[in-house]
């Protein structure tokens, strides 16, 4: 069960740790949407022999409930708990702290060079480009 926790801990930290950093960075920001398929990719590939992968505590909750076999359930709490914990504390403390997080969306509307999101979203897009 240490090696599912600390499985756990390591991809959920990561998996933040990243997403600050992609957000923060001026250079990084529009790729964001592109870190998460490779990421989660990887997270699985490394992580389902060892916990599942569950990624999600719902998603674990739901079939134990079913099932009545209760075995590890908390893992899958404290495992994300503790890694998004850390890695909120990294970017605290370390020299991450030096980017700070201006907007945290998947999508930038600027990065739209052909218009398709601000003709499917028009008032998002109208109020993401009006200066305030």
């Amino acid at each position: 069960m240490g090696l599912a926790l600390g499985g756990e801990i390591v991809t959920t930290f990561a998996l933040v740790a990243l997403l600050f950093a992609f957000v923060s960075h001026p250079r990084l920001r529009p790729f964001t949407p592109a870190l998460f398929p490779v990421l989660y990719a990887l997270m699985v590939w490394l992580e389902a022999p060892i916990s599942g992968t569950s990624t999600n505590p719902a998603r674990s909750l739901g079939p134990m409930l079913i099932s009545l076999r209760w075995q590890g359930w908390w893992i899958y709490w404290v495992g994300p708990a503790l890694g998004m914990a850390l890695a909120v504390g990294l970017h605290r403390i370390s020299w991450m702290r030096f980017f700070e997080i201006e907007i945290a969306k998947l999508y930038h509307f600027e990065y739209d060079p052909e218009g398709w999101f601000s003709q499917a979203y028009p008032l998002q897009a109208s109020t993401a480009e009006s200066p305030e």
